[in-house]
């Protein structure tokens, strides 16, 4: 019986636990607060270690027959030791290295012919005259490193607002976006194995505030044509990135019917959460198929699918969405903060 190692013992860990046993597989988490995670209550092996102890991380890895992670901001260091160890990891750590700065992310898009906004490097203040000479206001000044859910981003509406949009990500080597003008966001959500398999779901409709995502769509209200599109770039990506795992590919559609990539994750994604009861399989299982060398069934998916999150306190409005005939899968975070997702709920259409 085969064993993952994950990186994280956050929600997507769970799910990824929770999937593990219907294809014979066990799985094991590292993280530091193991013993108090949403991985914890899925039986999963639990090593609390710090992800820099690469001590730890080599003891942890030789039960385990691949490794993989739940979120990006796993030090590299630690996983290309691993590598060099001999232990598989997947997605690659130089997969990970590339995704975890917004720059050198960008740079490989554009490198690749893939359409997104303008961008300029921002490494100290006075770059940002110029920055905004090439990507026009408004525009979005984002660290390259460490930031997820709307964390580590300032907007730049006049020119005025760009010392103190510096000022707000504390002077961090940073990348200056243009901002765009869209009229939906979408994504796809795509697994592809070593031997080069590749599927996907169908596109996903997705609603943010505050950079942090609120609700998802299936199907999304884009043509066709635009969804076909969407799903060549993605495929293209996960090429040319030779990536194996489920990956995520954000997109902006402008009123053109231009496709801009936002942003990769290479990872299961909240927007693909509906998968869950609207998809068999769903992205948990593609994953931990994808690196453990499984064949990638193409997912058989609902008619229609709704997904929120439940950030903060809304977490109270679990009872009230279960009798509107919502399915919630609280992910058991016993402290509510604002902006902190405790939950997400899905309905699905089967007709």
């Amino acid at each position: 019986m085969k064993r993952v190692g994950i990186f994280g013992g956050g929600q997507l860990a769970m799910m990824l636990a929770e999937a593990a046993p219907v294809l014979g597989l066990t799985v094991s988490v590292l993280a530091p607060d193991a013993d108090d995670c949403p991985a914890a209550k899925t039986g999963a092996y639990l090593v609390r270690a710090d992800y820099e102890d690469e001590a730890a991380a080599l003891e942890f890895a030789k039960d385990c027959d691949v490794l993989t992670f739940e979120f990006e901001n796993v030090p590299v260091r630690t996983l290309f030791r691993l590598q060099r160890a001999g232990h598989f990891i997947a997605p690659g750590p130089g997969v990970l290295e590339l995704i975890q700065d917004r720059l050198t992310e960008k740079q490989f898009l554009r490198d690749c012919g893939i359409e997104l906004a303008s961008f300029v490097r921002i490494d100290k203040a006075e770059d940002l005259a110029a920055g905004l000479r090439v990507t026009g206001m408004p525009a979005v000044l984002k660290t390259r490193h460490f930031g997820y859910d709307g964390k580590g981003q300032s907007w730049i509406h006049e020119p005025g607002q760009a010392g103190p949009a510096f000022d707000l990500i504390h002077h961090h080597p940073a990348v200056l976006e243009a901002g765009i003008a869209f009229v939906r966001e979408c994504s796809v959500i795509c697994a592809r194995n070593s031997s080069g398999d590749f599927v996907h779901f169908p596109v996903t409709q997705n609603q943010h505030k505050d950079g942090v995502l609120r609700a998802s769509q299936h199907p999304a209200e884009c043509s066709t044509q635009t969804a076909n599109q969407a799903i060549r770039i993605a495929r293209k990506i996960a090429e040319k990135l030779e990536y194996v795992g489920v990956l995520a590919v954000e997109f902006f559609e402008t009123d053109d019917g231009q496709l801009l990539v936002n942003e990769i994750a290479p990872r299961v994604h909240n927007s693909g959460h509906w998968t869950q009861l609207g998809a068999k399989p769903d992205q948990f299982e593609l994953h931990l198929r994808a690196i453990t060398g499984m064949d990638l069934p193409k997912p058989d998916c609902a008619a229609a699918a709704k997904m929120i999150n439940l950030i903060g306190d809304q977490i109270n409005q679990a009872p009230s969405l279960q009798s509107d005939g919502w399915t919630v899968t609280g992910y058991g975070k016993g402290v509510v903060r604002p902006g902190r997702k405790m939950a997400h709920a899905v309905k699905i259409d089967h007709k």
